[in-house]
């Protein structure tokens, strides 16, 4: 039966390893992280987890396929707003219910926020505000989350032009009405009323232009400019980051570990033709090709990945073929060969294994390298397209909007806090494995 047992030296590097406080701390907070980041739309996203309705159970969040609102009793065909159906069930008070993500808005789902209005002293106002609305546009809603009734507000009393709606969109009404008092009503469809009830009053909203603070309408982060919350801009950039770092990694250590165990293994002419093509492939400007292509056609995470892997993949070439060059003339080199074994498995087989102690503490550095990277250039727009869910889109946008604090210091903090616990990982992995402070036999 295979059993793994890691050898002497390797628990003792492990046993280091989780004696450093602040590193040790470090990784478990980012393997909770990588937890979180791998639940997905279970975590953050505008589908819901269950769905409870008429005594059936629907997942739609585990469900590819679009359920039309159809399904659950709404009058549309198209996707379900999950979030209008959750409140639609609350205010009915019966068996049937919505289980939403704890973030309930998608990374890429641009929001309206709408601030419930009250009447105060016979005058409308915004929600918490101490004035009337000096001028905007209220409305109610449909079950389905589109506009019900939209009025023209000014000075906290109706003025001007209101329009009604169905659940379709349809104009079904007219009205006009002046410092408060209705004027003129038109009905466009049989069975529409002018009356404006208590209960119509009472559920009336107003639009917030974007970006809007945190804590409206649940978005605990606020808005970004074009609507979207900041909390799922942040998780799905932080998905990212780690999808890229994955791609990075192994496209990277794949080929500067193969190309530089061939240099550093069979040496001589060989190694110094592969030196001098590294050298000249090395002054190939990664930013500027990242650059120009980005002008010509616009980049998804694969493609601007394998660019960036293009050039990257030299540092570690040198590390590996030092490695290898030194371990390849030791005495347990010289018994393989002399047994038979082929080049091949001496280089992946007993090399490559007491070489790795030196590449295993450069993979936190990795990720750093490449969160920072692909922040510089989303930053700068020759990242990612701008609706993909980027740290860097946020920066940029902080930056423009510098009276929505809740943008630019919220990806600030995301970003420095994964720097430091990246680099406290690293340092205690490196200190773990430096023979200069530990001897093997400690």
């Amino acid at each position: 039966m295979f059993r793994f047992e890691l050898n002497p030296i390797t628990r003792r590097r492990l046993k280091r390893f989780r004696s450093m406080r602040r590193g040790w701390y470090s990784f478990l907070i980012l393997g909770f992280l990588l937890f979180l980041a791998a639940l997905g739309p279970l975590l953050v996203g505008n589908r819901a987890l269950l769905v409870k309705y008429d005594g059936q159970y629907r997942f739609p969040a585990l469900n590819s396929d679009i359920i039309p609102g159809t399904e659950f009793g709404l009058d549309y065909g198209y996707e379900t707003n999950y979030r209008a159906l959750r409140d639609k069930f609350a205010a009915e008070g019966a068996d049937n219910f919505v289980l939403m993500p704890p973030v309930p808005f998608g990374p890429t789902e641009f929001c309206e926020v709408n601030q419930p209005v009250e009447t105060r002293d016979g005058r409308l106002h915004m929600s918490g505000a101490k004035g009337p609305i000096a001028e905007s546009r209220v409305f109610t809603l449909h079950d389905n989350g589109s506009r019900r009734r939209v009025w023209t507000v000014t000075d906290g009393r109706f003025n001007g032009e209101m329009r009604g709606f169905d659940s379709r969109g349809n104009l079904v009404e007219k009205a006009v009405w002046e410092d408060g008092v209705l004027k003129s009503h038109t009905p466009l469809a049989p069975k529409v009323r002018p009356v404006v009830t208590a209960n119509e009053l009472s559920a009336l909203r107003t639009y917030v232009v974007n970006p809007a603070r945190p804590g409206l309408d649940g978005h605990l982060l606020g808005t970004d400019e074009s609507g979207r919350d900041v909390l799922a801009r942040l998780y799905g950039g932080f998905r990212i980051i780690i999808a890229a770092s994955v791609i990075y990694m192994a496209f990277t250590y794949a080929i500067g570990i193969a190309v530089g165990c061939v240099m550093g293994y069979y040496g001589g002419r060989f190694d110094m033709l592969a030196q001098r093509g590294i050298e000249i492939w090395s002054n190939i400007p990664s930013l500027y090709l990242i650059i120009f292509l980005a002008s010509i056609v616009v980049p998804n995470l694969l493609w601007l990945m394998l660019i960036i892997v293009s050039t990257s993949w030299i540092g570690m070439t040198y590390y590996v073929r030092t490695g290898v060059y030194r371990e390849k003339n030791r005495e347990y080199v010289n018994a393989v060969r002399l047994l038979g074994a082929g080049d091949a498995r001496i280089i992946f087989r007993h090399i490559l294994p007491n070489t790795l102690s030196t590449i295993v503490t450069f993979v936190p550095f990795s990720v750093a390298a490449v969160a920072t990277t692909l922040t510089s250039l989303d930053f700068l727009g020759f990242g990612l397209p701008p609706t993909e869910p980027s740290w860097g889109e946020l920066l940029q946008q902080g930056k423009d909007n510098f009276d929505a604090w809740w943008i630019f210091s919220s990806v600030t903090v995301c970003l420095v806090a994964l720097m430091l616990l990246v680099s406290f990982v690293g340092e205690a992995i490196r200190d773990a494995y430096d023979p200069k402070k530990y001897t093997t036999y400690a």
